[in-house]
């Protein structure tokens, strides 16, 4: 997803930024890098792309195991120091100070699910559990949801294509409209399950429309909890590994484009707003 989202970030911004905060195992950033968009010559387009990952561990496990079974612990603390560093640096670079000067955009991914767990750290220990609160072999953790929750960040929230899909993707809407959070858009990639007789089953598309009918309903003015229809979309299923996804990204180009014309005017619309 991260790479998808940079590629459709690409149309039409001058700087496309890309942060993992948190990384266990394998490389994000060296994905998103391989995966950027090339002129239709062969050759890379000057498009600023710039990724950094600011934690990393070498176990790919949830953030709290790895950083406990590496003994490297990182507290929120210090994940949101690093954090906002970056996205500083990021608008001195750009001389994006005022929004106005460059058109650039910074994509954050989360480390799994909007309730997944962070790293762990004896630092997080702000709970008292059991009596754990005066013990320095507690290690506590936040979910990724509560982590972020301080920068205030719109979201674009990729659901659960499958099966049971709906209330795996309402649970974690919830969890987001309950911290405050903005969700700007929801992707759902096709998922495809075995029925009884062992034809594969599609289920992103009705889950799509699912997500749909719920938002019509949402009549209760609420705004923060509106997704405009426009906003959801349903991508084709992935292409079974190792096949690479640069023809996966290609053939969706336009809906990436459309995708990404919709959020830059909510996100446009928003920074004048508060101007």
């Amino acid at each position: 997803s991260s790479s998808s989202s940079s590629q459709s970030q690409q149309q039409q911004h001058a700087s496309v930024n890309y942060i993992k905060p948190l990384q266990c195992g394998g490389s994000d950033e060296s994905f998103v890098l391989r995966h950027r968009k090339n002129d239709n010559d062969g050759t890379k387009s000057d498009l600023n792309v710039n990724c950094q990952t600011l934690f990393t561990w070498e176990t790919p496990a949830s953030p709290h195991l790895a950083s406990r079974w590496e003994n490297m612990p990182v507290s929120d603390s210090e994940v949101l120091s690093s954090l906002r560093k970056s996205l500083q640096r990021i608008e001195v670079d750009t001389g994006d100070t005022d929004g106005d000067s460059i058109r650039n955009v910074t994509i954050i991914e989360s480390a799994g699910g909007v309730l997944s767990p962070s790293s762990s750290s004896p630092l997080n220990n702000t709970t008292d559990i059991a009596g754990s609160s005066s013990s320095s072999s507690f290690w506590g953790w936040s979910t990724q949801a509560d982590l972020y929750s301080s920068l205030n960040i719109p979201v674009v929230f990729v659901g659960d294509g499958k099966l049971g899909g709906i209330s795996v993707t309402l649970a974690s809407l919830e969890a987001l409209w309950s911290r405050g959070y903005q969700v700007d858009a929801i992707v759902f990639i096709e998922g495809a399950d075995d029925g009884d007789n062992g034809e594969s089953i599609q289920f992103g598309k009705g889950n799509t429309e699912a997500l749909r009918e719920y938002m019509t309903m949402q009549n209760n003015g609420q705004q923060h909890r509106l997704v405009d229809n426009d906003s959801i979309i349903c991508l084709p299923s992935l292409p079974p590994m190792p096949i690479p996804l640069d023809e996966w990204y290609e053939d969706n180009r336009e809906e990436f484009r459309r995708l990404d014309c919709l959020l830059s005017k909510r996100w446009m619309a928003r920074h004048d707003d508060n101007i």
